[in-house]
């Protein structure tokens, strides 16, 4: 599906959501996680992502106006990353997120099924392992809304 549609957007945050549970569920502080390259870059990508996607959510007036934050920190991670406190994105990824992924669940019952499906469908063929599994749960989700 070569189409930007919304429902995209609301995949893509919901995956890197979790895609960032992963990364930093085995550290128990910002600095342990901070230290470790791959787990914090990683986490890092997946938060201009969401931005991104955000973004884009925004300017189809599907979120409130107070997720612009979410875009204007993600502009702030990509000009400004050796600037990165690792405790305001320890913070993030442990208090913030899970709210949004709530707003962003939420947002999907305004959603096309139809469209979300399909996204889902082509995003599981080019995915694998867990966020494989992700996605899948995700589909049957919404199948029940």
């Amino acid at each position: 599906m070569s189409k930007r549609y919304p429902e995209l957007f609301a995949v893509e945050i919901l995956v890197a959501i979790d895609k960032i549970s992963r990364y930093h569920q085995d550290f128990f502080d910002a600095q342990t996680f901070y230290h470790d390259d791959k787990s914090f870059d990683a986490t890092m990508r997946e938060l201009q992502i969401i931005g991104e996607a955000t973004k884009h959510l925004l300017h189809h007036d599907l979120l409130e106006k107070e997720y612009r934050i979410i875009v204007d920190f993600r502009n702030f991670i990509v000009h400004e990353y050796f600037g990165i406190d690792p405790d305001e994105i320890w913070d993030i990824v442990q208090h913030e997120l899970p709210h949004f992924k709530i707003a962003t669940l939420q947002l999907l019952e305004k959603l096309d099924k139809t469209i979300l499906l399909e996204i889902i469908g082509d995003m599981i063929e080019t995915s694998h392992g867990k966020t494989e599994s992700y996605l899948k749960s995700l589909q049957t989700d919404i199948h029940t809304l």
